[in-house]
């Protein structure tokens, strides 16, 4: 990990950096320690034609030491959302209807919409607890005892894996577990905002990017053992198949993962906190707007005085009300308002492949064991991708946003197709070989890198574009934006899913043909009628189906309209992103 965050750091454009008193710097974390006039000046636009860059250097003792912290936070912030994706995979396995399963898409909400405590996160702490820590400590410390609490007592009966005097389960409690991740959830989207800006005063300011790589591949590391190595130690054929266990043993419960990490994320925290100083902040309860250092500084670069100025005259955090005033200024900027609409509605046609593709593979008869066998190579592919495109991405990232959108449009289709093909591959409990896995593992891998593309290529535009004298709130609203431009697509899919598929009660006739039975119905409510009369329910046309070439469609006629904008978007100075001074 360290290797691809010391080789992955994008080649953006630099600090101008100043000698200080201090080794590390004092500017406010979460509101970007940057202030504009540190910013090169001979950038012209976003796409870094004329840019003054200095490369980084390998990483000081100090920040190696803050880099394997970060990854070690953001792998714990990746643990419950990890834990969001394997649900719906078990919950699939025992039976659980799509509307349902939309239901619980929506414990990621928190993330989305986590600008709006952001302020409270920034403004509200104790001076000589930490801003950061004032915030990180306690909020990982209940989520470490609140997962220990459910794992012991609840999260078997919610699941379904409890069952009563009769011997028969009540069924998963899907409620009660969309209530309890979003709980979660928001406890990790306010350890991310936490994290983020102490991300910025961590690490020196010539090497504050590398606190985005450590996000990536933390978060990318912590969801992979929730989600996939969790899938894979807790269902039994795969203990069989590949640990040569006992059938029928597993190496992990739900609840024993859970009750683990609650440990782990209580005592990492305490390490965190007793041994992990953080520089002192302004007060407790701060409401105050920010000082005119900025103003002060800029002067005295317009006016060519190079003199340093103290670090305590260094732009102070703004609290609530100024944090909104900026907020609102942000989004009156023209560039903003179409960036906003490209992050809400690009990813409509991913919805199908991002949400439905990995059910549908389990439906049709490959079991999620099969599925976490593969997903090591989508994890290399995550870690090490920052690493190969690093130096493209920095410098035109919406030109690799423009090459992944196609990438992944045609790899849904093909995931589409594998998904047609699984029916086939599975049938009457076969084994499938190398000619099914081969194509499907190099489809995932396309269209893993083609999202990890977009992803990348938009926090290095975010970046860019972003006011640096109100970075904190400027990158949080966008951060915002994207979220909710992926949320709203996959749990609308979901949710629509069996409303788009069409399914009869049939029969099989004398003649060894498929008769159906108009007068009986297969809703989901209703398919027990099918089965007492003798019938099957047979899938007509797949919801699926219907919403991979309507996507597809609306894919395409979105790239041809919006392809030559978001060339306009990257081309804009960096002056057009910029807030008016009057409305700082």
């Amino acid at each position: 990990a360290l290797f691809v965050v010391k080789y992955s750091m994008p080649n953006t454009n630099e600090l101008r950096e100043r000698r200080s008193r201090t080794p590390t710097p004092t500017l406010s974390p979460s509101f970007e320690s940057i202030n504009s006039n540190l910013m090169p000046t001979k950038s012209k636009t976003i796409s870094g034609e004329d840019h003054n860059e200095k490369k980084v250097g390998f990483l000081g003792k100090e920040d190696n030491l803050s880099v394997c912290i970060l990854l070690v936070l953001y792998t714990l912030q990746g643990i419950p959302m990890g834990l969001c994706g394997s649900i719906p995979l078990i919950l699939k396995e025992k039976g659980v209807s799509y509307e349902s399963l939309s239901l619980f898409s929506l414990v990621s909400l928190p993330f989305s919409l986590k600008l709006l405590w952001a302020p409270l996160v920034d403004s509200f702490y104790s001076k000589s607890f930490g801003r950061r820590k004032s915030w990180l400590v306690p909020v990982q410390i209940v989520t470490g005892l609140i997962m220990l609490f459910v794992g012991t007592n609840y999260i078997d009966a919610w699941i379904g894996d409890v069952r009563g005097p009769n011997g028969v389960s009540s069924g998963p409690d899907v409620s009660t577990l969309t209530s309890y991740f979003i709980a979660l959830y928001f406890l990790m989207s306010t350890q991310d905002i936490a994290v983020d800006g102490w991300a910025l005063t961590m690490l020196s300011r010539a090497n504050v990017g590398y606190g985005s790589v450590c996000n990536s591949i933390g978060q990318s590391l912590g969801f992979f053992i929730a989600n996939q190595g969790f899938i894979a130690l807790s269902d039994t054929e795969w203990c069989h198949k590949y640990l040569g266990l006992e059938k029928g043993k597993i190496i992990l419960t739900l609840a024993g993962f859970m009750c683990f990490w609650g440990y782990v994320f209580i005592i990492t925290t305490i390490v965190i906190w007793l041994f992990k100083d953080e520089e002192n902040s302004r007060s407790l309860f701060s409401f105050s707007k920010p000082n005119k250092s900025t103003e002060n500084l800029a002067t005295k670069e317009n006016t060519g005085n190079d003199q340093d100025l103290d670090d305590s005259k260094q732009d102070e955090p703004p609290g609530i009300c100024e944090t909104c005033r900026q907020i609102m200024s942000i989004f009156r900027l023209k560039p903003v308002q179409t960036l906003a609409f490209v992050l809400l509605t690009f990813k409509i046609a991913f919805a199908p492949v991002d949400a439905v593709s990995n059910f549908k593979l389990q439906e049709y008869g490959m079991p999620k064991s099969d599925i976490a066998t593969i997903s090591p190579f989508l994890l290399i592919v995550g870690l090490m991708l920052p690493a190969l495109t690093g130096k493209k991405v920095s410098v035109a990232p919406l030109d690799v946003v423009l090459f992944a959108i196609p990438l992944k449009l045609f790899t849904s289709v093909c995931m589409w197709w594998m998904a047609q093909n699984t029916i086939e591959a599975y049938a009457n409990g076969a084994t499938p070989g190398v000619t099914y896995f081969a194509p499907l593992v190099l489809v995932m891998l396309a269209n893993e890198i083609a999202g990890n593309l977009i992803f990348i290529s938009l926090m290095s535009f975010f970046s860019k574009v972003s006011d640096p004298t109100i970075g904190g709130s400027y990158m949080t609203l966008l951060n915002t934006l994207a979220n909710l431009g992926s949320k709203w697509p996959t749990s609308l899919s979901l949710w629509l899913l069996p409303k788009l598929t069409t399914t009869a009660c049939e029969v099989l006739n004398s003649e060894g043909r498929w008769a159906r039975l108009d007068e009986i119905s297969c809703s989901e409510r209703s398919q027990l009628a099918c089965t007492d009369a003798g019938g099957t329910c047979n899938i007509q046309l797949d919801g699926y189906t219907v919403q991979t070439f309507t996507c597809l469609a609306v894919g395409l006629l979105w790239f041809v309209l919006y392809r030559k904008k978001l060339g306009e978007l990257q081309q804009l100075p960096h002056s057009a992103w910029l807030i008016q001074k009057t409305d700082r």
